[in-house]
């Protein structure tokens, strides 16, 4: 099997990219999220108890300084000293005004108590009593054992008269004040009564608090929503893990209370060292992190399924290419799929076998493609070549840029007149010496201005280019340069050349006369001697040579229409080649020789393929002398069809479709007796000596069939004969005909005949 594929790579590498930093993401939101609330909710915590903490402080600051004042004021200097009998009725009048003050909605005093120890009274905002008749007497008395002369207490209100006024609260919180202020001995005491269960109304703000409360310094429970821990201790709050101290005088930290974790946070006043306590449950708490923390899981969990479906879409389609080109090595190249190589190696594998074959192939190419110029060249110089050829063939060689920055063209013709080392005329070494004598000519003038030049006949024919068209530059240039190539191959090579000229053209089309005109140069050497450069233009006063252009090219097409016995294209082809000769020839003697021309080549076909005079119907005319009798165009154009054209393409016809009947019951007869075997029209044509493309247009222009359909139809006659002849099963049947179950066969069966091979048997063997 082979290594892990580079799509589940992709996709692996792409959960990676876009996975990993999803969930990152995710976490790391709600770290800080979770965070921030907490930090939030915190904040809040402090916040509350702080607000707490000012609205308790002012009403405790606010009663503390209206008591401070009353119990310093004159009249309660003077009433502190009076026994308050009945001849004190304006001072118990006074005092009781002054502290009927305190009773206010904002202080929450609810009763005030003043006890006279030396007097023996005791003044209430109810009655004045004398203090050894009160029945609370005794448990007033034991407050004057407070450290301070004034302090903040907690009284149990069950341990007092129940007809005290308490508004129902368990407790109440007094501001207790030793008298006299002013003297050190104190034998009185001034209480200002604030029921505990009003400072609790002020501490229920805040629904998501467990537990808010406030504590002494003897870490007693002072307020409370429950009035039922009112004065306990702080550990009756619950099971407490962990040490719950105070060590600063604000903060927050976490412990264990009843197996739950909570978050305390905590003021302690500087006004009279109580402790403000809001005591929270974490769970609760974080209740709204934990709610952003499931948006945030469900939201990354989104994320990452639409990245998997965007990773696999993205990763298919990114692989598709490479899978398709798996594929194709493995269908292709089964022995060459190495199963252990992953998927770019198998392809890097191939890719480098593919250049290594595509740099022999650019190698042969290269060959071949000098092969082509040099073919374009000749057929070129020759004059067999189209203007739309030479166009298109320009193109191919991408020189049709180059070609037309030329003005005019000049053609050479080089020839090599002796070697001046007697042992270079071995003509074994002729091939080394011409390539080398090319490769001099070539970089002698510059690719840039010629076109490649090749060997014709022992003679090197250039196609030079001028973008000028002066003439007397052009002689100049071409002057210097064959000049330049005379030195360089004499210098280079040991060789002495001659070299031809012809004029300057145009026209590419006519390099076949500029060839001609280099050649015929040359032939001046018989007077001029050896290593001679000879221009055309010295020899014919300047002018071009008249070269009659016979339609070659047109007549080879001809004859082939003729071979094929395709009479339409003959007779276009002949109206063509008669146009092209009364359009180039001006006399009637070059008509004359056209037409001879073209009689003799015809005659030559008759006789190479083996054609007698009597089957064409020429007995004893002279067609020579028929052809030269005649005066007119039309009678030419008729008389060649007629007499030759026509007659041919008949002969010629008659051939083909005898031949191609013998070859199609030499077909059929093979079909016949192998129909039981795998034959292929590749067999019948080994077994024939053809070509099998040519057999396959040959069988099915007789018979109207291709080979494949004519052996079904024959195998199909034998199915239904034997269906009804004999008793023969379908499965031996479609085995005998070659079919690779009988299921194929009876598909086949029933598409041709509308039913199955049974119901055939079952319909026609019953009317036999």
């Amino acid at each position: 099997m082979r290594s892990k594929s580079l799509l589940t790579k992709l996709i692996l590498f792409g959960c990676l990219i876009s996975i990993i930093p999803v969930l990152f993401l995710g976490i790391f939101s709600n770290s800080q999220a979770s965070k921030q609330i907490q930090e939030k909710v915190n904040q809040e915590k402090v916040q509350m108890i702080e607000q707490i903490n000012l609205n308790v402080e002012q009403v405790l600051k606010t009663v503390y300084f209206m008591f401070n004042h009353t119990v310093d004021s004159n009249i309660m200097d003077t009433a502190i000293n009076s026994p308050l009998h009945g001849e004190d009725f304006i001072i118990h009048r006074n005092l009781k005004q002054e502290l009927s003050q305190l009773q206010t909605y904002e202080t929450m005093v609810n009763e005030f108590i003043v006890i006279n120890l030396k007097e023996n009274w005791l003044l209430s905002n109810t009655r004045l009593t004398r203090l050894d008749e009160h029945p609370d007497s005794q448990t007033y008395l034991s407050y004057m054992d407070q450290e301070h002369n004034s302090s903040w207490v907690l009284m149990d209100n069950s341990d007092f008269n129940p007809t005290v006024t308490n508004k129902g609260c368990s407790h109440t919180i007094s501001l207790v004040h030793k008298l006299p202020t002013k003297f050190s001995e104190k034998y009185g005491m001034a209480f200002a009564n604030i029921p505990a269960c009003s400072l609790a109304k002020m501490i229920n703000i805040n629904s998501l608090s467990d537990e808010i409360l406030i504590v002494d310094e003897q870490e007693r429970i002072m307020v409370h929503r429950d009035d039922s821990l009112i004065g306990q201790p702080l550990s009756s709050i619950g099971s407490i893990e962990g040490e719950l101290a105070f060590p600063e005088r604000r903060g927050q930290y976490d412990l264990l209370l009843e197996g739950e974790e909570h978050s305390v946070t905590y003021i302690t006043s500087d006004f009279n060292n109580w402790t403000y306590m809001s005591i929270n449950s974490i769970e609760k708490l974080t209740q709204e992190s934990k709610s952003i923390g499931w948006m945030t899981a469900l939201v990354t969990t989104i994320i990452i399924l639409v990245c998997l479906i965007i990773i696999w879409l993205m990763t298919n389609r990114i692989y598709s290419p490479i899978g398709r080109i798996m594929k194709e090595i493995e269908y292709r190249l089964p022995n060459q799929f190495d199963h252990k190589m992953s998927d770019l190696q198998l392809i890097g594998e191939q890719i480098h076998q593919l250049f290594s074959s595509n740099s022999n192939l650019k190698h042969e190419l290269k060959g071949h493609k000098q092969q082509i110029q040099t073919l374009f060249m000749l057929r070129l110089i020759k004059g067999f070549i189209t203007q739309k050829e030479i166009k298109s063939r320009l193109e191919y060689f991408q020189l049709s840029e180059q070609v037309n920055s030329w003005r005019k063209k000049t053609i050479l013709t080089l020839q090599i007149d002796t070697m001046l080392d007697e042992d270079l005329l071995d003509e074994t070494e002729f091939e080394t010496i011409s390539f080398a004598v090319k490769n001099v000519t070539e970089e002698t003038i510059g690719e840039e201005y010629c076109l490649p030049s090749i060997w014709f006949d022992q003679t090197l024919v250039i196609v030079i280019g001028h973008t000028t068209n002066e003439q007397k530059k052009i002689i100049s240039q071409v002057h210097e340069l064959t000049d330049q190539i005379q030195k360089n191959l004499e210098r280079t090579l040991n060789i002495s050349v001659s070299i031809g000229i012809s004029l300057p053209f145009e026209e590419l089309k006519k390099s076949n006369r500029a060839y001609k005109e280099g050649l015929e140069a040359l032939k001046h050497r018989i007077k001029l001697g050896k290593c001679v450069i000879i221009p055309f233009s010295s020899i014919n006063s300047g002018k071009h040579s008249i070269v009659f252009d016979y339609p070659q090219r047109t007549q080879a097409e001809l004859l082939v229409a003729i071979k094929i016995a395709d009479l339409d294209r003959s007779v276009e082809l002949f109206d063509l080649w008669l146009s092209k000769v009364f359009k180039n020839t001006q006399s009637p003697r070059e008509y004359q020789i056209s037409m001879m021309r073209l009689l003799n080549n015809l005659l030559m076909v008759k006789q190479e393929e083996g054609i007698s005079f009597q089957q064409i119907e020429v007995y004893h005319e002279s067609l020579y002398e028929e052809l030269l009798s005649l005066q007119t165009q039309d009678e030419i154009k008729s008389w060649f069809k007629e007499r030759l054209i026509a007659p041919l393409v008949n002969v010629f016809k008659d051939r083909r479709e005898s031949q191609f009947q013998n070859l199609s019951e030499q077909i059929i007869d093979l079909i016949h007796k192998n129909y039981d075997k795998e034959i292929t029209l590749e067999e019948c044509a080994a077994k024939l000596h053809y070509n099998a493309n040519y057999l396959s247009s040959v069988f099915k222009q007789e018979t109207n069939y291709t080979f494949s359909e004519y052996l079904t139809m024959h195998r199909f006659k034998l199915a239904k004969k034997w269906l009804i002849e004999t008793d023969m099963t379908v499965k031996e049947i479609a085995d005998k005909l070659q079919y690779k179950n009988s299921q194929n066969f009876i598909r086949s069966f029933k598409k041709h005949e509308e039913m199955t091979p049974g119901q055939y048997r079952q319909k026609y063997k019953k009317v036999s």
